[in-house]
């Protein structure tokens, strides 16, 4: 039985919704704004999300954009917003596939079906400890010691794409595409330096002896934390 989240304000589309799906013996569960929605994904690991787009405070574009920082859990975008740069721009920042309300329940539960056959619901980390630091991906929380640590945006994208990427070298050019888009170039890589000192310092690493980010001179940065075995 595959496990079903509906992000969605509206209680008859949840409910319309669950019933259409869980016909097809899917086990539903709801949740109504977005971090809510977050929340329960971090906590109870669906197998796939229904989400919608006009959703109060985070709307489904943000979800989308926190959510594929540590997961990689299929997303089928549900919406009466039919705007073409809308569509695209949800597909762009994650979503695997896109249905427009009003919908048919035959297309929705296909929709569904080949989602989860392309899927291994294979979930990224969402939360690192290292030491005395702990970070919680899903909820954009970080303490150090005990103690609350804050990250801006730019620190909060960094810290992202390092956790994404565990092992890999990213290039200083790949980074600066990341935080600032294709446009920009090598003119920003010393401000890239001084976010990632302001984030190491932050965080409580060593550039001379690092715990978390090592530093491969002339090339970019490697993410050195192993994630955990995941159970089988």
């Amino acid at each position: 039985m595959s496990r079903v989240l509906i992000v969605d304000d509206e209680p008859q589309i949840v409910a319309a919704v669950t019933r259409g799906l869980s016909q097809n013996n899917h086990q539903v569960s709801g949740a109504a704004t977005g971090e809510d929605g977050l929340a329960e994904i971090a906590a109870r690991r669906p197998d796939l999300v229904v989400l919608d787009l006009g959703l109060p405070g985070l709307d489904g574009v943000e979800v989308l954009r926190r959510l594929r920082a540590w997961s990689d859990v299929p997303v089928l975008v549900l919406s009466a917003a039919g705007g073409e740069d809308q569509k695209v721009e949800a597909l762009d920042t994650g979503a695997d596939d896109y249905l427009e309300k009003p919908f048919g329940f035959g297309e929705l539960r296909a929709r569904v079906r080949a989602l989860l056959r392309r899927s291994t619901a294979d979930q990224l980390i969402s939360e690192i400890v290292v030491a005395d630091l702990y970070v919680d991906l899903a909820s954009r929380t970080v303490e150090r010691a005990g103690d609350e640590v804050r990250l801006t945006p730019k620190e909060w994208q960094l810290l992202e794409a390092f956790a994404n990427n565990p092992g890999k070298l990213l290039t200083h050019g790949w980074l600066i595409r990341r935080l600032w888009g294709q446009s920009y170039g090598d003119e920003n890589r010393q401000t890239l330096r001084a976010h990632m000192r302001s984030l190491r310092s932050k965080l409580g690493d060593d550039a001379a002896e690092p715990l978390l980010v090592r530093t491969e001179v002339g090339s970019g940065y490697r993410w050195m934390v192993t994630p955990p075995d995941r159970p089988s």
